[in-house]
């Protein structure tokens, strides 16, 4: 497949070199045709190898897959990037979007196969180790181990990209129709709801207007991942070492020192570079740049003053964005605006915030433009007061699902009062954000409730956090227990009881104990005497040793289950089914045996009773149970291994999700994860406590009995990613 695939790009290659517009650009074109040509036989060699351990690396969950992963570059990431890393992740993602065009005929119905394979019983796309990105990350790899320079590595991949998407397409089709002819049962999707963030007409919502200035063909030469880096780290308005920007500014301070400030955004403080090279590539690129600015201008200036005050009264902030960047001094002010402008965008149209609040943070978009235009350490600083606000006002507007809810009022009160001042201010710093966000926490904190929920929490979790240690323990217990050779004599009902509510009472008695103690409370040596009166056909041949054993067996019992505080009803119920066993030993023996447990232990009893939670923990952290442990037979389902936080969704503290309980939806946010990921400790607004175990978690999701509303700790953080991914689809259909 590589094979063909590096053909046609050195064909392409070479064919591209006659048509080059200028003598770098063809020499470049000649050298990667050159190199390719040389490497081609390598890369063949190697390209299985590594490939095959992309394909191993989809075996551990817990392994991220990769630059090309899923997930969507986040802010906190584009960060820690330099120039050369953002442009090969550009190059990356334009490969994988056209491999992608390519092979998505073939892959939906390939998916739907492959994850039955695994053992799925649902669609997971990003579980199918043959997905495109596995082949892009494996060239990607392989072209850094052979050390193929960025620029080279950058053209092969855009020369590779329709040529592997043909052939992974090909190979789609013909895998699938191998797996059909095996009979292979496909799976089908599986949807996990979360409340929708789209934007919809509601009555009390302000309605977005379209942007009047920034055209999509003008965004797109503005809001690039390169520059949006170089903006969060404070240095977008330095010397560009682009030849294109280079050209650009020196273009500007030569030939358009008369025009107007607006038609091409210049730093006066800039010295002019001498030392750039400007190729006609880059030059016509630059000229391109600037008719769009002086177009875009025109068309400001030249626009309808009544379609203006239409669009202000629809939109607070589309003056105020207007007249800034009209008078806009370099690209990080022309930037800045951008950015807080998609970022407001995307927090109005989050349908998770309820309408009223979504209106106070559209209100607050005028003074963040005018603070952006002078303080840009707003997207340096996280811990800057007025994002500090909007995180604020965001975060907090998560706990709320209905206007209905009793403490919204209060809440959207405190917003009208202490934020919405702030639309009509003249902003010339930081300090009115400073005085809002002081009011606010001043008002929302009461430490007389602080103290009280953080003592609860804290409560909450230090009993779930010991239940959590138990439960591990007893797993080891059971472990143990099933390893001796009696437990497959006895019947079902009494290793049910051994793995897991006295597997429970020896773990207890083994946390209490001193260490160093073997059998506190001589709990374990009870076993043995429980799997010998088990066996009706052993007790007939010594009853008297059973008569005296009988009592003390069950104050044993009583006295271990007391100690995990075991209900009555429970200990009641197992304890007539062994006194049934027991009174077969003084009946003459029947033609049948009562059934034994099978020679295999069936799988549900291997560490199945999944943390118990002793009724006084409960209490403390608003334990929910599953729906089959209320009754004696605890659930007969294959453990669930404890895994990183919550599964497959990855939640952080802070996160808000939707739960179900007693008939109606409610809000609570994640407070505490257990140290093994098994617990889950979730707050109301209110300050109310419910916990969970992670099975529990998973079965109420598929049920759809709860909705994750945010999975990040952080609105404003989402919304800024958001624009990352803007910037990063401007990037790739741009023409560098």
């Amino acid at each position: 497949m590589l094979s063909q695939a590096l053909a046609v790009a050195r064909q392409t290659l070479r064919a591209g070199v006659p048509l080059a517009r200028g003598v770098l650009d063809r020499d470049q074109l000649e050298l990667s045709a050159k190199l390719l040509d040389t490497h081609t036989l390598r890369l063949c060699e190697r390209f299985p190898a590594v490939l095959l351990e992309v394909f191993r690396s989809h075996a551990d969950s817990d392994v991220t897959h990769g630059a090309l992963s899923s997930q969507p570059l986040r802010l906190e990431q584009l960060e820690l990037m330099d120039e050369n890393q953002v442009q090969e992740r550009v190059e990356l993602a334009r490969m994988l979007q056209h491999v992608l065009l390519e092979a998505e005929s073939a892959l939906p119905e390939l998916n739907s196969y492959v994850c039955a394979l695994v053992g799925l019983e649902r669609i997971s796309a990003e579980r199918n180790p043959l997905r495109p990105d596995s082949y892009v990350k494996a060239l990607q790899e392989l072209m850094i181990e052979m050390r193929v320079p960025t620029q080279v590595r950058a053209l092969w991949l855009r020369h590779l990209s329709a040529p592997l998407g043909v052939a992974l397409r090909d190979a789609y089709l013909e895998w699938t129709e191998q797996l059909q002819r095996q009979d292979v049962r496909r799976v089908g999707f599986s949807v996990i709801r979360t409340p929708d963030v789209q934007a919809v007409s509601e009555s009390g919502a302000t309605a977005r207007a379209d942007r009047a200035v920034w055209t999509p063909q003008y965004r797109q030469t503005v809001l690039t991942l390169d520059r949006l880096r170089r903006l969060m780290v404070g240095n977008l308005d330095v010397a560009p070492v682009d030849p294109k920007d280079a050209f650009a500014l020196q273009f500007a301070r030569e030939f358009e020192s008369s025009h107007d400030a607006s038609a091409m955004p210049v730093v006066a403080s800039e010295s002019p570079d001498t030392g750039f090279e400007a190729t006609v590539p880059a030059a016509l690129d630059a000229l391109q740049e600037m008719q769009q600015v002086d177009a875009v201008v025109q068309r400001m200036q030249q626009r309808p003053a009544s379609q203006q005050d239409r669009t202000n009264a629809r939109a607070p902030g589309v003056a105020v964005r207007e007249e800034l960047t009209r008078n806009a001094a370099g690209m990080s002010q022309v930037l800045s605006l951008e950015v807080v402008s998609l970022m407001v965008e995307n927090l109005v149209k989050d349908k998770r915030l309820l309408p009223p609040v979504r209106t106070v943070i559209e209100r607050l978009e005028p003074a963040l433009l005018r603070l952006v235009n002078i303080d840009p350490r707003f997207f340096i600083d996280k811990t800057h007061p007025a994002r500090q606000l909007l995180n604020e006002i965001s975060q907090r507007g998560l706990a709320f699902g209905s206007e209905k809810d009793p403490d919204f009022e209060a809440f959207l009160l405190s917003l009208q009062r202490h934020v919405s001042p702030l639309s009509v201010l003249n902003i010339d710093g930081v300090q009115p954000f400073e005085v809002a966000l002081k009011q606010l926490l001043k008002e929302w904190d009461n430490p007389v409730e602080r103290a009280s929920v953080s003592s609860h929490l804290q409560s909450a979790a230090a009993a779930l956090g010991y239940a959590e240690e138990r439960n591990l323990l007893a797993g080891q217990m059971t472990t143990q227990l099933t390893a001796i050779p009696d437990v497959r004599k006895v019947p079902s009902g009494v290793l049910e009881f051994l793995c897991g509510p006295w597997a429970q009472v020896m773990a207890e008695a083994q946390l209490k104990a001193i260490p160093g103690s073997d059998d506190p409370g001589g709990y374990k040596m009870l076993v043995n005497d429980l799997l010998w009166s088990a066996q009706p056909d052993r007790t007939r041949k010594d009853v008297g040793r059973l008569t005296k054993l009988v009592p003390r067996l069950l104050s044993g019992l009583r006295e271990g289950l007391g100690l995990i505080g075991y209900p009555s009803a429970r200990t009641s119920v197992f304890f007539d089914v062994l006194m049934k066993l027991h009174h077969q030993a003084f009946q003459p023996p029947v033609k049948e045996a009562p059934a034994a447990a099978d020679n295999g232990l069936d799988a549900s009893l291997l560490g199945n009773q999944d943390h118990w939670v002793a009724p006084a923990e409960a209490e403390a952290s608003g334990f929910m149970a599953l729906p089959d442990e209320q009754v004696v037979d605890l659930p007969k389902e294959v453990p669930v291994k404890p895994v990183s936080p919550v599964g497959s969704v990855s939640l952080k503290l802070g996160a808000w999700v939707e739960l179900r309980a007693g008939g109606a939806w409610q809000r609570v946010q994640l407070s505490w994860i257990s140290s093994h990921g098994t617990m889950f400790l979730f707050t109301s607004v209110g300050g109310k406590t419910q916990s969970m175990t992670q099975r529990l978690f998973e079965r109420l999701l598929a049920e759809d009995k709860l909705r994750v509303v945010s999975e990040q700790a952080s609105m404003v953080e989402e919304a800024l990613d958001a624009v990352v991914h803007t910037a990063m689809l401007n990037s790739i259909v741009a023409d560098l």
